[in-house]
């Protein structure tokens, strides 16, 4: 005597689907549909995680904003930078976004809010992140733009540039300027200590 024995659930569930897909747009939306739960499960399996991530990034501080414009004018004084840029840094998302941007004749707004990222596909921006990140003054000929902000900064004429994190020091990482001219300083120390000054003054707030 033959006995059939029942099918268990997933062969059950796996027969519908099969039985289901008899076109190419079904088979898109199943597909679809599996990723979809896919996401909603690895988000329920990690809501503490990714919650306890968005907090930790809003304890974060940040420039001090108050200071910004103060630190474009001392850096165009002492250095006679061609121009001058301030971003805000989260590096727990990994992002690094102009806050404001000058040349000598004032403010630029091209590029404001633009997100540039923190580590990208470009060596020479990772290899200068991770100077920042021990603390340097990373500097150097500025031949190609690692960036669409950098187009920007050759459009303008930088041909030599120098950044530092905000603040700056290998403890934290909220802020960084890059400062570029159309030809290298003459004195590359004193330059560095002048951002150096600049840099702690993003960090503290007048208020």
């Amino acid at each position: 005597m033959e006995i059939n024995m029942p099918l268990n659930n997933s062969d059950d569930v796996l027969s519908k689907i099969l039985a289901y897909v008899d076109s190419p747009f079904k088979l898109f939306a199943v597909i679809l549909m599996a990723v979809l739960a896919f996401g909603a499960w690895a988000f329920y399996e990690n809501k503490e995680l990714i919650v306890g991530t968005y907090k930790e990034s809003q304890k974060l501080p940040s420039i001090a904003e108050d200071r910004v414009d103060d630190v474009a004018v001392h850096l165009f004084k002492t250095t006679d930078a061609t121009v001058v840029a301030i971003f805000k840094v989260n590096p727990l998302f990994g992002t690094r976004v102009q806050y404001r941007a000058y040349t000598k004749t004032g403010r630029d707004k091209t590029n404001d809010g633009l997100d540039v990222g923190l580590f990208t596909s470009n060596q020479a921006n990772n290899q200068d992140v991770v100077n920042l990140m021990a603390g340097n003054i990373p500097c150097g000929e500025y031949k190609a733009a690692q960036s669409e902000i950098g187009l920007w900064y050759i459009e303008k004429g930088m041909t030599f540039g120098c950044r530092i994190s905000v603040p700056p020091d290998p403890s934290r990482f909220i802020g960084q300027i890059t400062v570029g001219w159309d030809k290298p300083p003459a004195d590359l120390e004193q330059t560095k200590a002048m951002l150096f000054i600049a840099a702690t003054m993003l960090s503290r707030s007048k208020k």
